[in-house]
C-alpha cells in the first residue's frame, strides 16, 4: 500500500483571538468617555446640568479603576503591568495608553478634590466619628479657605482638569483608530469605525448617568428635575442617532461596493444574527423611547419606566455594538472560506464569570465612593 500525504490548508485556519473581556474594555472606555463628556456639557454650556456634576464625577471614578481589569487579566504577566506608568515608551502603543489612562485618573481626582473641597472641609470640622474626621483632614490637605473668593479658584481649576479629563477620556477610545487601520481584516478596515465607536461611547455614557440619577435620587430622596432628565434624554438620543446612522451607512457602503468585506459581512451574520437584532431593533427602540421621555419631560412629567427601559437597552445596543467589532470580525476565515464559531467559557480568567465580575466591579465600587462624597444631602422624609 502507498500512502498520500495530503498539502494544502484546512479552512477556517485560525481561532479567535480576543475574548469577551476584549470586548468589555472597549466597552467600560465607552462609558468612560460618555460620562466625561455630559460632566464637560454641564460644566461648559449647559448650566441646568449643575446639580448632577458631583453625580457625575463619582460615577466616573469606579468605571475608570475598572477599565484596566479586562487588560489585566487578559495579559499573561498582568503583575508586570505596572512597568508601563514607571518606564514610559512612546513607541509603545500599550505604554501611550498607561500615560493617558494615567492622565485620565490624575485629572478625575483633582477635579474630584477641588468639586468636593468644601464638602471635605466642613466635614473635617464636623464629623462626629473620628476615624473619619482623621480621613477628611488629611483629604483637606491643610487648605480650609471656603470663603467666596477660594471658591472662585476652586471652579477654575474645575475648568481647566475638566479639559484635561475631556482630552485624556477621547484619547481612551484610541482602541477603535486601531481597530480602523487594520488592513488585513476587512471588517475593521474603515475610517467610519472610529467615528461610530466614540458615538457609541456617547450614547452609552449619557444612558448611564441617567440611570444613576434616578438610582440617586430615589436613595437620597431628591426631586428629579425634569429638565435634567430632558437635557440629558436629547443628548442620547442624538448620540444613539449618529452611532445607528453610522453603522448602517458602513453597511450600505459595503454592500454598494459588494467587496471582499461584503463578503464577511454575509458570512458572519449567521453566526452574529442576535447582537445584530440587538443592534437594529435596541436602536429603535430606544430612539422611539428617548423621544417619548423628551416630550413628557417638556410637559414637566418624568416617565420613569421608559427612560430605564430606554437607558438599559442603550447599554445593552453598545455592548452588542462592540461585541460585533471585536468579535465579530474575528469570525471569518482570512481566506473567506468559512467561519468559526465563539462560545466563552464559563469558568476562567477568559471566562463569562470572570467578565460578568469585571462588569459588576464599577457597580460594587460606587457605593462606597459615593459614601465618602455624597452627590446629595439625604432628606428625611417626614413621617404622618
Amino acid at each position: 500500500m502507498s500512502s498520500e500525504v495530503v498539502e494544502g490548508f484546512v479552512y477556517p485556519n485560525h481561532e479567535v483571538f480576543w475574548g469577551v473581556l476584549i470586548v468589555i474594555y472597549p466597552y467600560l472606555v465607552s462609558i468612560i468617555t460618555g460620562m466625561v463628556t455630559v460632566y464637560a456639557i454641564a460644566e461648559f454650556w449647559r448650566k441646568e446640568l449643575k446639580d448632577i456634576e458631583k453625580l457625575v464625577v463619582i460615577s466616573s471614578l469606579p468605571f475608570v479603576l475598572s477599565a484596566l481589569l479586562p487588560l489585566l487579566l487578559d495579559l499573561g504577566h498582568p503583575q508586570r503591568a505596572f512597568e508601563i506608568y514607571i518606564t514610559p515608551n512612546f513607541s509603545s502603543v500599550m505604554a501611550v495608553f498607561g500615560i493617558v489612562y494615567l492622565t485620565e485618573l490624575f485629572a478625575l481626582l483633582g477635579e474630584m478634590w477641588f468639586l468636593f473641597r468644601v464638602d471635605i472641609v466642613r466635614r473635617a470640622m464636623n464629623e462626629e466619628n473620628s476615624v473619619l474626621r482623621l480621613f477628611y483632614k488629611i483629604l483637606t490637605l491643610g487648605v480650609y479657605d471656603t470663603d467666596e473668593e477660594a471658591i472662585k479658584v476652586d471652579r477654575k481649576a474645575i475648568k481647566i482638569l475638566t479639559g484635561v479629563e475631556l482630552i485624556a477620556a477621547w484619547c481612551l477610545s484610541y482602541v477603535s483608530f486601531l481597530f480602523g487601520v487594520v488592513k488585513s481584516n476587512p471588517w475593521w478596515n474603515t475610517t467610519i469605525l472610529p467615528v461610530s465607536f466614540v458615538f457609541g461611547g456617547l450614547a452609552a455614557g449619557g444612558a448611564m448617568v441617567m440611570l444613576l440619577y434616578l438610582l440617586f435620587t430615589e436613595f437620597y430622596r431628591v426631586d428629579r428635575k425634569p429638565e435634567i432628565i430632558s437635557t440629558l434624554a436629547n443628548y442620547v438620543f442624538y448620540f444613539m442617532l449618529a452611532a445607528f446612522a453610522l453603522e448602517t451607512i458602513n453597511t450600505i457602503l459595503y454592500a454598494y461596493k459588494e467587496d471582499v468585506a461584503w463578503a464577511v459581512i454575509k458570512l458572519a451574520s449567521t453566526q452574529l444574527a442576535l447582537p445584530l437584532a440587538i443592534q437594529v431593533i435596541g436602536s429603535l427602540e430606544a430612539l422611539l423611547f428617548l423621544k417619548y421621555v423628551c416630550y413628557k419631560c417638556n410637559m414637566g412629567k418624568i416617565n420613569t419606566p421608559f427612560i430605564v427601559i430606554a437607558s438599559i437597552t442603550i447599554l445593552v445596543v453598545v455592548f452588542a455594538m462592540r461585541w460585533n467589532m471585536v468579535i465579530g470580525a474575528q469570525l471569518i476565515d482570512y481566506g473567506l472560506r468559512g467561519f468559526v464559531s465563539y462560545t466563552p467559557p464559563l469558568w476562567g480568567r477568559e471566562g463569562l464569570i470572570a467578565a460578568l465580575a469585571v462588569l459588576m466591579a464599577p457597580l460594587i465600587m460606587l457605593p462606597i465612593v459615593a459614601y465618602f462624597f455624597p452627590p446629595y444631602e439625604k432628606r428625611v422624609r417626614a413621617v404622618l
